[in-house]
């Protein structure tokens, strides 16, 4: 346990709720929603958290690293831990999918997360007005309203840290913007000003990526002894890997939505429309020997840029899920071999024929880091492609 002090939207938490892990804060569930006022239960059957706080419904399982905010999927940097049979999250995930902060202060540790969002900003002659989303209190700073209002508990979704507007000597507007050393764009009309600022490029921006559930509908695929069926595994991991690639500044096209039945050639076809960069298949295997195990990443033979991305997607698996390395291999696949124009791979995630490595793989853990490691995948493959075209 830390002696560090945590404080969240200016309350105190009870001692114990903030512990460390290789130098990272992490904060214990209960405590935290509980001193602002919200609910916490747990649900052993789905071995999972649940919050309620405000408007806000928050989903944390006791593995992985990811959430369920308000029915919209997001992935923490950190996974979750459990101390003592008590759930922990890293505080600045929990502070930056809530929009909110995490500040050091001499012996505390400051967490803010907002009930609301400030929306707008009116002024007229006799007038200011300011509109905010959520339960926001608002107080003044002091004896004159004049001088000040606090409104606690809202925030701004702005990578901005303040916003000046005052009256100079000379009688003239000043106009202070704290961008935290982001350079502005200044654009001045006849009678207007624009101020814009640059937000750092995300990892994927830009990138077109098709994810491709593989089966579907009246195709189920391999079938696992305990009656898995490949067709939902793939859609799961589709399903959060998504999120995390259009965190990341990708567009994810979704080959396969839903449960629908979806040709080969019209996967094809859908990617080319789609005007996709990348492509990925996600499949399970299945063979007559249930003792069959292990990983494997194919790619179209030739495609010298799907062999890359096939060489980081397999690391990744294979360092995230500990399963047997079958390697990177090349086969005639329509979805692959008909796309030689981008790099496109399909991946097997593991065998649902053998028993055990089935019961590990429908586990909500795995299906995670299954997730998380195809997107460490692609973004080692960008990163790598970037590289060389700089070099050159």
């Amino acid at each position: 346990m830390s002696t560090t002090e945590l404080i969240v939207n200016g309350r105190t938490v009870e001692d114990g709720a903030l512990v460390y892990f290789s130098g990272v804060p992490f904060g214990f569930i209960r405590p935290i929603f509980q001193v602002l006022g919200g609910t916490v239960a747990w649900q052993s059957r789905e071995n999972q958290v649940v919050v309620t706080w405000h408007s806000n419904f928050l989903l944390i399982p006791a593995t992985g690293n990811g959430i369920i905010l308000n029915g919209q999927p997001r992935t923490f940097a950190e996974a979750h831990r459990t101390v003592d049979g008590r759930l922990c999250v890293s505080l600045a995930d929990l502070a930056a999918v809530f929009l909110g902060t995490l500040r050091p202060f001499a012996e505390q540790l400051h967490l803010f997360l907002p009930t609301g969002l400030l929306t707008g900003l009116t002024i007229t002659r006799d007038s200011l007005v300011i509109n905010w989303t959520g339960q926001v209190e608002h107080l003044t700073t002091g004896e004159d309203p004049a001088h000040g209002l606090s409104l606690l508990g809202a925030s701004w979704a702005l990578p901005i840290g303040g916003l000046v507007i005052k009256q100079s000597e000379a009688g003239h507007l000043v106009v202070n913007l704290d961008t935290d050393g982001r350079p502005l764009d200044i654009g001045v009309g006849e009678q207007s000003l624009r101020l814009a600022w640059k937000t750092p490029q995300q990892k994927l921006e830009g990138l077109v990526v098709a994810l491709d559930a593989g089966h579907g509908g009246q195709q189920p695929g391999a079938v696992g002894v305990a009656g898995t069926l490949e067709k939902v595994l793939a859609r799961q991991v589709v399903d959060l890997l998504s999120p995390r690639l259009r965190e990341a500044g990708a567009e994810v096209v979704d080959i396969r939505p839903g449960d629908e039945t979806v040709s080969l050639a019209e996967r094809v076809r859908r990617t080319r429309v789609s005007k996709a960069e990348l492509f990925v298949s996600i499949h399970y295997n299945a063979h007559e020997n249930r003792s069959a195990h292990g990983t494997e990443t194919f790619h179209a033979t030739g495609n010298v840029e799907a062999a890359s991305l096939a060489l980081f997607v397999q690391g990744e698996l294979v360092a995230a899920l500990g399963l047997r390395d079958r390697g990177v291999k090349q086969a005639a696949f329509h979805v692959i071999r008909a796309q030689p124009e981008i790099p496109s791979i399909l991946v097997e995630i593991g065998f649902l024929t053998n028993p055990t490595e089935e019961q590990f793989l429908l586990r909500y853990d795995t299906l995670q880091k299954t997730a998380d490691a195809l997107y460490a995948g692609i973004c080692r493959y960008v990163e790598s492609r970037e590289k060389q075209r700089t070099s050159r």
